[in-house]
């Protein structure tokens, strides 16, 4: 799946979803630069796994809502599963409202790594992107490390450990539904870490 950035300069549908944010209070600065680590050992100390996203943004002071992206139309073929939409003092993640739970939950993590991971050039400007998928695989290093990111912060490593241990025969799927993620995902995550598990289908995967 490709994922890329569009960022917004005219008056459009994605602008109206702007205008209805503006009083809304998240502070984007107090987490620029920093790692997945740090934001839950600063945002989520003490908090139980599976990560509780709401939890974590309200203690951020970053809102989320869920958006009908259908009104946006599609962008290029793809279709549109979230957006981080803010001025100089207000932010909100917006998700796709029709989008599976374990998708939206990835969306959010996804669309919060962006905050982080956001340039020094993206400073004077309201941080205004709307993130999309299609078809043809992306080998776009901003969505890259924003899905590293995402997955570091649903499935940190030593939460993995301790979740890894539970299952006499860890089971990708097993591991999913732990942590609340997609499979895809979570073998995404096993296959960065190099952690052997078993698929859908029973067979060991290792990856060196």
């Amino acid at each position: 799946m490709k994922e890329n950035i569009l960022y917004l300069n005219g008056s459009n549908t994605n602008d109206r979803i702007y205008k209805e944010v503006r009083n809304m209070c998240a502070p984007l600065e107090n987490i620029k630069g920093k790692t997945a680590k740090e934001i839950l050992n600063q945002y989520y100390t003490g908090e139980k796994f599976p990560l509780d996203l709401g939890i974590l943004l309200k203690n951020i002071g970053i809102l989320s809502k869920d958006y009908d992206f259908a009104m946006a139309g599609k962008i290029e073929g793809g279709k549109v599963l979230g957006a981080v939409v803010s001025n100089e003092k207000n932010a909100v993640i917006f998700y796709d409202r029709y989008s599976s739970y374990n998708r939206q939950r990835f969306t959010i993590a996804h669309e919060l790594a962006h905050c982080c991971l956001r340039t020094n050039t993206e400073e004077t400007e309201p941080y205004r992107h709307i993130e999309f998928r299609m078809d043809k695989p992306s080998k776009d290093i901003i969505e890259r490390n924003a899905d590293i990111f995402a997955g570091q912060l649903l499935i940190p490593v030593d939460e993995l450990e301790i979740a890894y241990k539970k299952f006499s025969k860890p089971y990708s799927s097993l591991l999913a539904q732990y942590f609340q993620v997609s499979v895809s995902v979570m073998e995404a995550r096993l296959r960065y870490l190099g952690i052997p598990f078993f698929d859908i289908n029973g067979r060991l995967v290792y990856d060196e």
